[in-house]
């Protein structure tokens, strides 16, 4: 596997990163915020071929993408309303009269990736279906919103939930390898190790 990853900031701040795990032309996203224009610009421009996405939850800044993205799409079905329905989320935190369109494309299953390589974690908290995705042979792990280098995901929009966000920084990010690199949904990477020295609220519920 090759290291190097793509990373494009949306308009939203949400992450969207490309990676190419068989050393080849084939690449994976993962996270589909609603601008993905640079992303494919730059899939076309270095020639390679998507393989499907991975989508760590189904907030519309992280999913809305899905409407222009032409290859398979992988998510926990748990958060599938959410990404089919975005309209809510929109209206919600920007006031404004932009309609988005609900999302009737073809959604797959995580537990059905095709790619034993690629590791899920299922971390509800900030949304029920939240989850991250750990490539081993990188040393990385995707997080999406549910921890950043300096916090961890809200739990106040729908279907979040305080105690499992406790539950799973204490279940599920305790046993991350401490030499990998979390890459999130917002903000820039960090290493598992320092998130767990210096994160304020990781090590408050990591110790509570």
């Amino acid at each position: 596997m090759i290291s190097e990853i793509y990373k494009f900031t949306s308009f939203t701040t949400s992450n969207c990163y490309i990676l190419r795990p068989f050393d080849d032309e084939i690449c994976i996203f993962v996270d589909l915020p609603p601008d993905l224009t640079e992303p494919l610009i730059y899939v076309k421009e270095n020639n390679l071929s998507i393989a499907g996405a991975l989508v760590t939850h189904g907030h519309f800044d992280h999913a809305l993408g899905m409407e222009s993205f032409q290859s398979s799409i992988y998510m926990n079905l748990e958060d599938e309303f959410l990404a089919r329905n975005p309209q809510e989320q929109i209206s919600m935190f920007t006031n404004n009269a932009f309609n988005a369109e609900k999302f009737n494309g073809e959604i797959t299953d995580i537990k059905d990736l095709p790619y034993e390589f690629i590791k899920t974690h299922y971390n509800p908290g900030h949304t029920a279906g939240s989850v991250s995705y750990e490539f081993p042979e990188l040393g990385t792990i995707f997080t999406g919103d549910f921890v950043f280098k300096d916090s961890i995901g809200r739990t106040d929009l729908k279907t979040g939930n305080h105690n499992d966000m406790i539950s799973s920084i204490k279940n599920v990010f305790s046993k991350f390898n401490p030499d990998y690199e979390v890459l999130p949904g917002h903000g820039p990477s960090e290493k598992v190790s320092n998130i767990r020295k210096e994160n304020v609220l990781i090590k408050e519920h990591l110790h509570d």
